[in-house]
């Protein structure tokens, strides 16, 4: 009965269908995305990362690089997890990942306080984990900080000299719109669209790639009725999970863990839906033009698992080269991102305007590119 059925509403039916038949589809929908949403949300569910191994290598053993120790260790940010007795034993345990940075007190550090030149204290970070290490070191050079300002303070008035002769122009860095510098804010809304966006690109590959069994787009085509309905059928169960996924991602995300939305809340999801359909209209186009599955889903892989890359959102892209600017700017995920932190920040819609129009020219141009394709098909 459902085989003969044409159109859109055969081509939702027989695919609700499959999805019945073939469980590793069906989990691909509703089991990974789940799983992916909790894995990261656990990861991330900290926020701020805390409790940090570090090495202190203490070649001075003054009573000036003991109160950097304990300060060091009253820093929640950190934890004092090995205290190595030379630098090249320090610089093995960040090469295996047993300590994220290295704090290196020289010997005369203390005494330098009284003269005219200080000894270097040096902070090393492993750089190739660069945002924990950098954490890792911000941390440990608080804590530095401190402590020197309170020792020089000390060292000025043994010299009896005014503890402060002139009031210099104090510095304040704020950070805004994420005072907390939660990596569960900035990581989590770059990760989850991403995965859905990479699972909307693989699981519409599969659904269409389905039919060139034998050749057979035409024959799909000729059975279905052909044209967008049959196709808007087909993907519409992945489309509807995938876009379950995402309201269900931004609802724990700005619902239960309370990161607000200060723009519009329905213009992202809106935004991230035209997104999905854009990734599947964009498979389409990749199946028909390749008639290959094994093609289509090695180009997905390209250009849905390179869009949080070059999407500006990790790497900065100011000053990169003329490829990297122009693949960001080809990338459908480059643009939705946009509008969404534009919304999380409080844009006005006329902002968003633009990244929508852009949205909805990924789902027109390969559309009508895949639509075209299956017409030369069912003519062959």
């Amino acid at each position: 009965m459902i085989a003969g059925r044409s159109g859109g509403g055969g081509a939702f039916l027989r695919e609700i269908a499959h999805l019945g038949r073939d469980r590793w589809d069906l989990a691909m929908i509703t089991i990974f995305p789940a799983f992916a949403i909790m894995i990261v949300a656990a990861m991330l569910i900290q926020g701020v990362p805390r409790h940090l191994p570090i090495a202190v290598v203490d070649q001075d053993q003054s009573a000036f690089s003991r109160a950097i120790l304990r300060a060091v260790e009253a820093s929640p940010g950190v934890e004092v997890a090995a205290m190595p007795g030379g630098m090249e034993e320090a610089e093995r345990l960040a090469r295996e990942g047993r300590v994220w940075a290295v704090l290196h007190v020289p010997r005369g550090a203390g005494q330098g306080l009284a003269r005219t030149r200080t000894p270097a204290i040096h902070i090393l970070y492993n750089a190739s984990f660069l945002t924990i290490g950098s954490s890792a070191a911000g941390a440990i050079g608080a804590a530095v900080d401190a402590v020197i300002a309170e020792r020089g303070l000390e060292a000025l008035r043994a010299r009896g000299l005014p503890a402060v002769r002139i009031t210099p122009p104090r510095v304040q860095a704020i950070v805004l719109f994420n005072p907390q510098t939660s990596f569960e804010w900035y990581l989590q809304a770059l990760i989850q669209p991403a995965v859905l966006h990479l699972l909307a690109a693989c699981v519409a590959v599969m659904a269409l790639g389905r039919e060139l069994e034998g050749r057979s787009l035409a024959r799909w085509k000729a059975r279905t009725g052909g044209g967008i309905m049959a196709l808007v059928g087909k993907f519409a169960p992945y489309f509807l999970a995938l876009s379950f996924w995402g309201a269900a991602w931004m609802v724990w995300l700005c619902g239960v863990r309370g990161w607000t939305m200060q723009g519009s809340l329905m213009l992202t999801l809106l935004a991230q839906m035209l997104l999905l359909a854009g990734t599947m209209a964009i498979s389409a186009m990749l199946v028909t033009l390749t008639r290959s599955t094994s093609v289509a889903l090695s180009a997905s892989a390209i250009y849905a698992g390179s869009a949080l890359a070059y999407s500006g959102g990790t790497l900065p892209l100011t000053g990169g080269s003329a490829f990297a600017r122009g693949w960001s700017g080809l990338l459908p995920f480059t643009h939705y991102l946009s509008l969404q932190m534009d919304q999380f920040l409080g844009a006005p819609l006329i902002v968003a305007l633009p990244g929508l129009g852009v949205l909805c020219v990924y789902i027109v141009v390969p559309l009508s590119v895949a639509l075209l394709l299956l017409r030369r098909a069912e003519r062959a």
